[in-house]
């Protein structure tokens, strides 16, 4: 399930596919985006915790526990506070409930459009300079992200600076500036940004899939938009989309380390207690159509072909989102992967092979990607269906459903060491399903999953029917009716 999210000002990350992000560092989005239960009082306090000793990690008979505190605003605005006072940081995400889905084609872009827009000035912090000097200058980084269904505001800073960094992204969230003349420079930096991906094959690829599975659906649109949408969206239109969807009962902030989960509630009543609240438009469903191309293919010189093999995936509100889970791992997350196994390591069709999920609120999709010299093409997609039909019609031995299981309990607990995985942790489950699993909840379902399931969930998912390929490189047009069939089956 981990994808590319592209850091605009910064280093490559395992995120949240198709996802843009500003300034420094990604924090990695987390195998489970799960869930939320909306309090209406004044302020209500909601503690979660298994054993408490000092609001910390705890270890109990190998099982892992986290403890939070969950506050609701009278506006609707939900806080969730980790202490972690082993730590020297504190991270903070900032999640609205908006992304690239709930946007009209003729304004595809917006949301991320507003996302970079919030960084180029507020009242208080009136540029983009002394907004980075505000959070840099306390040792701070900070990054955002707009994807399919929220925007990430987030932030680390040594935790005896958390108050600041509070205090600029309220700012940011609250009272942008959109200066007339930022906004013209800023379009054109997105733009700049949209054809940098087309210089790109990788990145190319991963959009195309999307949008064959997808095609003119908001789930398979470049979440940046189109260079034509950017160029158009008027001032006004940034204005309107920003009061309609950032309000406090559509935000979720979520905060982890060396915290006073009392001085930080203090802290967001004074910042968000005045808020009004205002129910938002939704998206409308977006599942994958039947009867469509299944192949695009792209002619470009290049010296490898970049091809992805898609396929329908699960939602992640679906109990079967854990057997694909596994699914996933078997297929090709790792060197032990069956993918690179049997097509680097023992054919040798691919340098690079592997396999992501994702998932959305009422469909997914799996994508199998790889880049691979022009000659091995149909080899390749030949070796790729046969692993499908394989995990179809086999059912996954005992040692190797095992090792699996193993691997993905290993993730999870690994990827929650530190604030910043934590924050991001809890404010997406709360974003997304309404609900915050446990470690040890996610790991029981995740036990739960059987090898019938993997096979099950398999066969539906991996039918002919669902099969999508979109390849960019040295290809002729006139191939695309053979990679068609090549998708009906393994040989």
């Amino acid at each position: 399930m981990f994808t590319l999210l592209r850091c605009e000002h910064g280093p490559y990350y395992d995120l949240s596919k198709q996802a843009h992000s500003h300034t420094q560092n990604g924090y990695p989005r987390l195998l489970f985006p799960l869930p939320y239960i909306l309090k209406t009082s004044i302020i209500v306090s909601h503690f979660t915790c298994n054993w408490v000793c000092r609001g910390f990690w705890l270890r109990k008979k190998k099982q892992f526990s986290m403890y939070y505190q969950r506050t609701t605003l009278q506006n609707g605005l939900r806080l969730l506070m980790a202490p972690m006072p082993g730590m020297r940081s504190a991270s903070i995400s900032f999640f609205f409930t908006v992304g690239s889905r709930y946007e009209s084609n003729a304004i595809a872009g917006i949301s991320h459009f507003i996302e970079h827009m919030l960084f180029k000035g507020t009242q208080k912090y009136p540029t983009a300079r002394l907004i980075s000097e505000a959070i840099e200058g306390v040792g701070g980084v900070f990054n955002a992200s707009t994807g399919k269904e929220l925007t990430n505001y987030t932030a680390r800073v040594p935790a005896e600076h958390l108050p600041v960094v509070m205090d600029v992204l309220a700012d940011m969230a609250r009272h942008p500036l959109f200066d007339p003349l930022e906004i013209e420079k800023e379009r054109g930096v997105i733009i700049e940004e949209l054809s940098a991906t087309r210089d790109d094959p990788q990145d190319w690829v991963n959009l195309l899939i999307d949008e064959t599975t997808w095609p003119k659906l908001p789930l398979g649109r470049d979440d940046a938009g189109y260079v034509e949408t950017v160029a158009k969206i008027q001032h006004r239109q940034l204005l309107d989309h920003l009061d309609e969807y950032y309000r406090p009962n559509s935000l979720i902030i979520s905060i982890a380390g060396n915290i006073d989960t009392a001085k930080i509630t203090d802290t967001a009543i004074s910042l968000f207690g005045d808020w009004e609240a205002r129910k938002h438009a939704q998206w409308t469903e977006s599942f994958p159509p039947r009867n469509v191309s299944p192949v695009a293919l792209i002619e470009k010189e290049t010296e490898q072909v970049n091809l992805c093999l898609g396929t329908l995936g699960v939602a992640y509100s679906s109990p079967d989102y854990y057997p694909f889970m596994l699914i996933n791992a078997i297929l090709g997350d790792g060197m032990s992967s069956r993918l690179f196994q049997t097509i680097r390591e023992e054919q040798g069709l691919a340098y690079d092979i592997g396999s992501y999920f994702n998932s959305y609120a009422e469909t997914g999709n799996f994508v199998v990607s790889a880049g691979v010299d022009p000659t091995q093409v149909e080899p390749a997609i030949r070796a790729i269906s046969r692993e499908l039909a394989r995990i179809c019609e086999t059912l996954v031995p005992a040692e190797e459903f095992n090792r699996i299981k193993a691997y993905i309990r290993g993730g999870i607990q690994l990827g929650l060491e530190g604030t910043q995985q934590v924050a991001y942790w809890l404010g997406s489950q709360e974003s997304l399903r309404g609900k915050i699993f446990d470690i040890d909840e996610i790991i029981a379902l995740v036990e739960a999953v059987t090898i019938e399931d993997i096979q099950r969930v398999a066969q539906t998912c991996f039918a002919p029917e669902w099969r999508r390929l979109a390849l960019i490189g040295p290809c002729e047009p006139r191939q695309a009716e053979l990679f068609g069939e090549l998708l009906k089956g393994g040989d």
